[in-house]
């Protein structure tokens, strides 16, 4: 059992509103390796962070978050929904966020939309605080991803991976994985549990990407990563996964 990589998705969601600065800093505080988070390009270009791409769930507005400028989208409160004693919490921008990186807490954004003027942007901002190293860029669009090594090869990407088809073998399976790591220049491969046994570990490790496994909820799933030998995890449960990893404080 290796001691895997945990990653706060959205931050600490079970204790403070999820994708605000309460949520990251609790995470940081419990001990989570990584806070996770979706950053969206606002009408005046400037990278803001909230996990829907509209409006709605989470604030009293409704629309695309591409169609309101950064002052309109900060005036929202993000945080009533989930309790009163976080009212008047706002979105975050991108340098807030990494303003909170110290003691190697590492970051994995999230780029949602298939803009280059959002990548450039987020790209400028966390190469200003020197922050490369500890920042792993993941998003659906294969080819913004292909764009990264050309503007700055010393950010980690990560690519996402639907479930395969039932009828293709593991082996191919496992092939199919590495090829697209290999052709799109990515270093992580971000998986569901139902796609990662200890072959693909194998391949993937020898071939020098690491394996993410995503959206692990409960304590099953943890240790049967654990077991495998997952380089990282994302949770939406912080507490329960740094109690399975014997981390907890």
């Amino acid at each position: 059992m290796i001691n895997s990589l945990i990653v706060a998705h959205r931050g600490d969601s079970g204790s403070a509103p999820e994708s605000t600065l309460p949520a990251f800093e609790a995470a940081i505080a419990k001990g989570a390796d990584a806070i996770e988070f979706d950053v969206h390009i606002t009408r005046c270009g400037k990278p803001v962070i909230h996990h829907d791409a509209y409006l709605g769930r989470t604030e009293p507005a409704r629309g695309f978050i591409g169609d309101y400028t950064l002052t309109e989208l900060q005036a929202l409160d993000v945080g009533s929904w989930f309790d009163h004693r976080f009212q008047g919490a706002r979105m975050p921008t991108l340098p807030e966020v990494l303003a909170l990186g110290k003691d190697d807490v590492r970051f994995e954004i999230e780029i949602h939309s298939p803009s280059l003027k959002l990548l450039n942007a987020v790209i400028d901002l966390v190469a200003a605080r020197n922050a490369e190293l500890n920042v792993e860029l993941t998003s659906s669009h294969i080819p913004l991803l292909c764009h990264v090594p050309r503007i700055n090869p010393m950010i980690r990407t990560g690519m996402f991976f639907d479930p395969l088809p039932d009828w293709m073998p593991a082996p191919q399976r496992r092939e199919q994985i590495i090829s697209w790591l290999r052709l799109s220049g990515a270093h992580v491969a971000h998986l569901p549990m139902s796609m990662i046994d200890p072959g693909l570990i194998n391949v993937a490790h020898e071939a020098g990407f690491l394996i993410h496994a995503f959206n692990l909820d409960t304590q099953a799933e943890i240790l049967t990563a654990l077991e495998l030998g997952v380089d990282q995890f994302s949770t939406d449960d912080l507490d329960l996964a740094l109690r399975t990893c014997g981390r907890y404080t």
